[in-house]
């Protein structure tokens, strides 16, 4: 069993072998399902062979299809933030800590995005969390939430509350958006394009770059080398956001 990669429409989804099975990261959105299930069949997965689901924050293009994913597979356990918990309950990425775009190029290129895409709504069917599920609160050993790997949870908020990471002994990191390879011609430098607090996102950064990161899995675009962190750390501006109201 090797790690794989699957993509979805802008959505990197992981599937970490662990223990003669698979541990899942993230989901995409709810119209993604068939498009999930294919890459599951082409990767050769089935969905009883994924023990566990690991939500790295609650946004509609990392949750979107939890409540399909337990319907056909009610034994897997969905290990997230606690405050991920009632973020799920309400169906809609959660704005009211403030926040907003991380530039002007990426602002304009997001309002251009959802003049043409109407379902971009930033809602997702609400997810309701079982007794079952894993709220973790503090930082936690894998093997002490049942998954047979060598690696921990780290919380990585800014991008928003209730985001965390995964940080594997090996020196991979999963990172959801913690970090992210995409839309560098706008001027990103390794930031997600939607942050609420960009401090608090760099406090994440230098949390991942000294926890004996090497290589960083995020969710939008492809792995890079943690030195991209070390070099771009601080070189977005708070003054340069524009913030939504």
């Amino acid at each position: 069993m090797t790690l794989i990669s699957m993509k979805l429409s802008v959505t990197n989804c992981f599937l970490i072998p662990a223990g003669g099975k698979y541990v899942l990261i993230d989901t995409g959105y709810e119209w993604e399902w068939a498009s999930f299930q294919s890459g599951l069949k082409e990767c050769e997965v089935a969905m009883a062979d994924i023990s566990h689901l690991i939500l790295t924050h609650h946004h509609d293009d990392h949750a979107g299809l939890l409540n399909m994913v337990v319907e056909q597979n009610p034994a897997i356990r969905i290990v997230m933030s606690a405050l991920a918990k009632g973020l799920l309950a309400k169906g809609k990425n959660d704005h009211e800590r403030g926040g907003g775009y991380v530039n002007r190029r990426v602002n304009a290129l997001l309002r251009l995005k959802a003049a043409f895409d109407k379902k971009w709504t930033h809602t997702f069917p609400p997810y309701i969390a079982r007794s079952s599920d894993i709220l973790v609160e503090n930082e936690i050993t894998l093997k002490e939430i049942g998954i047979d790997l060598k690696g921990r949870t780290l919380h990585t908020p800014g991008h928003s509350a209730d985001s965390i990471s995964i940080l594997i002994d090996n020196g991979d990191a999963f990172i959801g958006d913690a970090a992210a390879n995409f839309l560098q011609f706008a001027g990103t430098k390794y930031c997600i394009i939607y942050l609420e607090d960009l401090d608090q996102y760099y406090e994440s950064w230098k949390a991942i770059i000294s926890g004996g990161t090497r290589k960083l899995y995020p969710a939008h675009g492809k792995p890079f080398e943690v030195r991209k962190l070390e070099k771009y750390i601080y070189k977005n501006k708070a003054r340069n956001m524009v913030r939504l109201s």
